[in-house]
């Protein structure tokens, strides 16, 4: 092409489009803007500019759906703001500053809104640049329930309410309750919206009366979820039943009434009569109680009728009414002798009570005294048997063995009997003990303290036998040196040879030796074993 041929603006337009080419300047433009039914919404674009570079006129398009565009607005700092016809009023431009930022306001959205807007911007000396969005319109839904046919008790599944809610996109729906049940849900679209339908069913029960039913809607267009509150009308009659007579109604007797109990929505009437005759004078039907406002009579008697109903069903209940007569003076008195008869057992079982508690006192307390007696008898013979122990160990130092042994065994015989006679429980077997330790006194000591009772023996002989022990006495020897008559033999040899008077105790010495002031038998081929526990040697 010749250059000649050119145009004088040619060559600025040429270099525009390679800057922009190139991205010398850049339109921030998003993708999407979200808007709500009614509401104002921005919509943004705004350009960077390079140095020594400025907007001079910022243009907003809409793309239709045949790809038409329509002029929204013309913003140019010159000549002002111009807004095409269709948003006239409800165009504007957000901020006052520099071109750079041309966003605009659209007022007031409506779903005809929604679509492709393009904003175009001229700078100087870079040229035109442009920038694409989606705008969106959400439409939140006005949800609507309806309530169900009426509810009655008895019948099947029924639809308890539904609940319907239109708008764009399509909503959701949920129910919250306490009642059991299922629901059903149905969307019908629209050309710029859809809508929900949710029924709740269930089988209506008295239990169900009262109870809430809420419908819950959620759409992106609400800031909050939505909620419809329908209370379930069940209708329903419960049984009928007749309380306030008893068998101590009679003649003369004042304030007597009847009351009918039935329950039921709607709430039931109550109506009062009286089989085969009417009401009695002085008896009056106040709602669904039954007042006799005078002293009972005998002509009163008999079968009350009510009769509870609503738009449900209609029940009766009977009571029938039987009133004594008057008490005689006879029945007065027969019940007054047998009150005073009662009273009478009564008292009696008291007294006999009482007695028999304060005679198990005295003999519990008759036998801990005289077991204490007891007790306090033997703890004063094992104290006087104590004492002779120790003084024949005071008396040991000088005396003959022969002697020391016939005192020992008199003084334990003696102990032994004083103890037999404080001992009343155990006299007979401590008697014949007794008797067994004279008849072997002269024989054998060993015989003798070996048939003494185990218990107090055992005891008596350790209390002596840690005495012996603690008390530190010399011991003393059995045999003295004697000289030998003259003439005469050995002691010894009197011995083995069964001489010497035939003294028993001497013959019976030469069989045990004295340790630790102890006498112990002498260790032999022919040695009888005497059990240990208890028995002194």
């Amino acid at each position: 092409m010749d250059p000649r041929g050119m145009r004088p603006g040619a060559p600025v337009l040429l270099l525009s489009l390679l800057l922009a080419a190139s991205g010398a300047g850049r339109v921030e433009v998003p993708r999407s803007v979200t808007a709500v039914l009614g509401q104002d919404v921005v919509l943004p674009c705004r350009y960077r500019a390079q140095e020594q570079e400025r907007v001079v006129q910022v243009t907003w398009l809409k793309r239709g759906p045949g790809a038409a565009a329509a002029e929204v607005a013309v913003l140019n700092p010159e000549h002002g703001e111009h807004v095409q016809e269709p948003f006239t009023g409800r165009v504007l431009r957000h901020g006052r500053g520099h071109l750079g930022d041309g966003d605009i306001v659209l007022r007031n959205a409506v779903q005809g809104d929604e679509g492709d807007y393009e904003c175009h911007l001229i700078t100087f000396p870079m040229g035109s640049f442009e920038g694409r969005l989606t705008l969106r319109v959400l439409v939140p839904p006005l949800p609507i329930l309806n309530p169900g046919p009426p509810l009655e008790e008895g019948q099947g599944r029924t639809l308890a309410a539904s609940c319907t809610a239109e708008g764009s996109p399509v909503p959701t729906v949920r129910w919250e309750t306490e009642v059991r049940g299922t629901n059903a849900t149905r969307r019908s679209a629209h050309a710029r919206s859809a809508s929900v339908t949710s029924e709740f069913f269930l089988v209506p029960g008295r239990s169900m009366n009262g109870k809430s039913l809420t419908c819950v809607v959620a759409h992106p267009g609400l800031r909050h979820e939505k909620r419809i509150t329908h209370l379930l009308s069940v209708a329903y009659l419960s049984d009928a039943s007749v309380l306030g007579h008893t068998a101590e109604w009679q003649e003369g007797m004042e304030g007597a009434a009847l009351t009918c109990l039935g329950d039921g929505n709607p709430p039931p009437t109550y109506n009062w009569t009286r089989v085969d005759a009417p009401l009695p004078a002085g008896v009056r039907a106040k709602g669904d109680t039954l007042l006799f406002q005078r002293p009972l009579a005998v002509a009163d008697a008999g079968d009350y009728v009510c009769r509870v109903s609503n738009r449900v069903a209609a029940k009766e209940a009977r009571a029938n009414v039987s009133i004594r007569g008057r008490a005689t003076e006879d029945t007065v008195r027969r019940v007054d002798l047998v009150s005073a008869s009662v009273v009478v057992v009564g008292v009696i079982a008291a007294v006999l009570l009482c007695v028999l508690v304060v005679v198990v006192v005295v003999m519990t307390l008759y036998h801990k005294r005289k077991t204490q007696r007891i007790s306090e008898k033997y703890e004063e013979e094992l104290t006087l048997t104590r004492e002779n122990s120790i003084r024949r160990l005071h008396s040991s130092h000088g005396s003959d063995p022969r002697a020391q042994l016939e005192e020992t065994l008199q003084l334990r015989m003696e102990s032994r009997q004083g103890s037999l006679r404080g001992d009343s429980l155990r006299g007979d077997s401590l008697r014949g003990d007794s008797l067994r330790g004279d008849s072997l006194r002269g024989t054998s000591i060993c015989s003798a303290m070996s048939e003494e009772p185990e218990g107090r023996s055992y005891s008596t002989l350790s209390t002596v036998r840690e005495i012996e022990t603690q008390t530190d006495v010399p011991v003393v020897p059995i045999v003295t040196a004697v000289p030998p008559p003259p003439g005469g033999k050995d002691p010894k040899e009197e011995e083995e040879d069964g001489g010497g008077g035939g003294d028993p105790i001497k013959a019976a010495m030469t069989h045990f030796v004295q340790e630790n002031g102890m006498l112990q038998a002498k260790p032999s081929s022919n040695g009888i074993y005497i059990n240990g526990r208890g028995h002194l040697v």
